[in-house]
């Protein structure tokens, strides 16, 4: 017999192969190691194939999964964003709100309230919105706090003398005018 065909190696690698081809692949030292050989390469590009297409797999699924992270990830960055406002927005309301202390607001007979301030808060703490709301008007309808009252005395004397110094100080107009014929400067 001679030696098997492309056809017929064909039909033993997908199992449709008479008997009588069989038998020769199994005796026939050349036609065996031809049909090992292309059943081998057949096997080889069948590995790279898959390799390949799982490789190609994973990217794709890397490719539709990193917007996601990408999203989840900037979602937390703005919950973070949120949560720390939330907590600076708090921190500084507590910090703003008045505390007051019962032994200050209350004075008891062994502790006698003996500063403005606290004097101040009692005097506050007795008086009606309306009250409370023309003091407030009233402290700041005035031209200067009571602790600036002495800077308000300074500046006052001072602007005087600068006032007096920068009339001695400016030339006539008669002067202007005889300077400007000696330079010829309109």
């Amino acid at each position: 017999m001679n030696h098997l065909t492309d056809e017929q190696l064909a039909g033993w690698l997908a199992g449709d192969a008479d008997q009588q081809t069989r038998s020769h692949v199994d005796s026939c030292p050349q036609c065996g190691a031809e049909a090992l050989e292309l059943r081998d390469g057949i096997s080889r590009y069948a590995i790279a194939m898959r390799r390949k297409s799982a490789l190609a797999e994973s990217a794709h699924m890397q490719g539709k999964l990193a917007p996601r992270k990408a999203l989840a990830l900037h979602r937390l960055r703005w919950a973070g964003a949120g949560v720390l406002a939330l907590l600076l927005a708090s921190s500084t309301a507590w910090l703003v709100k008045p505390h007051l202390n019962p032994a200050v607001a209350q004075p008891t007979a062994s502790a006698p309230a003996n500063t403005d301030h606290d004097e101040h808060l009692q005097a506050a703490s007795q008086l009606s919105d309306d009250e409370l709301l023309e003091a407030v008007n009233n402290d700041l309808s005035s031209d200067v706090p009571e602790a600036l009252s002495a800077v308000s005395t300074i500046t006052a004397e001072r602007n005087k003398i600068a006032a007096a110094t920068s009339v001695a100080a400016t030339p006539s107009t008669a002067t202007k005018n005889s300077l400007r014929r000696k330079t010829n400067v309109p």
